[in-house]
């Protein structure tokens, strides 16, 4: 019976993905919505786990996990304002790592896994139909892209994109023919969200998971094809769009600013190499920076718009080896098996996105990274799907 309602609530949370937006203080510490459940949610598990006396999972994932945190801790602790990184680290390390050791050792079962990513399905559901509620009302940025109530389209555009590749994994398994047109409904939705965004980021990230999956993959084919064929057509149409067209000039806003950044990054990281600057001070040290390179051209930059160098920045040379690790761990381990084949191809999406956008470095990203995480380690390890 306690151990239902621990599979409950961690169906809860991953549906309440967006709930991270909601923040409020317990005496002088902030927090989240998510972050109170995920804690709620690891001291119930962990006295269940003491009482019943239940034997730790063991995987070869914990010492690079380990590294990341080191690494995040360290940077925090030598960070110029130990307040804002104490706070990311808790929020984006601490509470995500938690609910990972939960779904470490509580996942058992096939179900519980079908069950928890029909419950982030049904997150992106719900969250795309708010988004398309804003488009129909108006309410978009000053370059008509999307953004619903996150702060950048980007940010939408990251919460959603992965989602829309683990739901063809449902494909495979639903029998039922209303549910699969519902499905199909579902991620016409999500890629229509998508395309109004205009995140070129999460479209390259869909396409280069999903043809690499088509290359090497031995499963069923046929739905990743005509995912993949529906994603070159959405692209196709934005072909003569002014942003699609000067993505590749380096005259074009975006990019530039992203050069721009990525060379103020390295500069800082001459300064910084082994301990980094502590999370959440990118935007402090590249102010600073910045000056030696052309006019800003954007003010507000809080990350460094490339994954690897927001792990390297923030969490220093220790964290980006414990994450580099974690991917080439997550990659070796691999089956191609239909559900480990989905999961792969959400990690590479994540990467591939993270080469121009910061895919971690957000409270229900971050969390449903070590989501992806804990279903790939134990559907590599446990299961023959």
């Amino acid at each position: 019976m306690i151990q239902k309602l621990i599979n409950l609530f961690i169906y809860l949370i991953v549906f309440s993905l967006p709930l991270y937006l909601i923040h409020f203080k317990i005496f002088w510490i902030p927090i989240t919505v998510l972050e109170l459940m995920i804690y709620i949610l690891f001291i119930f598990w962990l006295s269940y786990f003491i009482i019943k006396k239940e034997k730790f999972v063991n995987s070869n994932l914990y010492f690079p996990i380990f590294l990341i945190f080191l690494g995040a801790t360290i940077s925090t602790l030598f960070s110029s304002n130990i307040q804002i990184s104490a706070g990311i680290w808790k929020a984006w390390f601490v509470a995500p790592m938690l609910f990972f050791i939960v779904l470490i050792n509580i996942i058992k079962t096939e179900r519980q896994i079908r069950n928890i990513i029909i419950s982030v399905v049904l997150s992106g559901f719900f969250v795309a139909l708010i988004a398309l509620l804003y488009w129909y009302r108006g309410n978009l940025t000053y370059d008509n892209r999307l953004q619903a109530f996150y702060n950048s389209p980007n940010y939408l555009a990251m919460f959603l994109s992965p989602i829309l590749i683990l739901s063809s994994y449902l494909f495979f398994v639903l029998k039922n023919k209303i549910a699969k047109m519902l499905l199909i409904i579902h991620c016409l939705l999500l890629i229509t969200i998508l395309y109004l965004t205009y995140s070129y980021g999460a479209w390259f990230g869909l396409i280069g998971s999903t043809f690499l999956l088509l290359m090497f993959s031995r499963i069923k084919k046929r739905y990743f094809l005509l995912f993949f064929l529906i994603i070159i057509l959405c692209i196709s149409f934005q072909v003569s769009s002014y942003k699609f067209q000067g993505f590749l000039d380096l005259s074009y806003p975006s990019l530039k600013s992203r050069l721009i950044i990525w060379q103020s990054s390295w500069e800082i990281i001459k300064d910084h190499s082994l301990i980094g600057i502590g999370p959440s001070m990118f935007q402090k040290y590249y102010l600073e920076e910045q000056v030696n390179f052309e006019p800003y051209l954007e003010w507000a930059v809080p990350q460094p718009h490339n994954v690897f160098l927001a792990f390297w920045l923030q969490t220093g040379l220790i964290g980006l080896i414990g994450f580099i690790w974690l991917i080439f761990l997550l990659f070796i381990n691999y089956k191609s098996k239909i559900l480990n084949s989905v999961i792969l191809c959400v990690i590479i999406s994540i990467i591939i996105h993270g080469l121009i956008d910061t895919t971690y470095w957000k409270n229900d990203l971050s969390v449903f990274f070590w989501l992806i995480t804990a279903l790939m380690s134990k559907v590599n390890h446990l299961f023959d799907l």
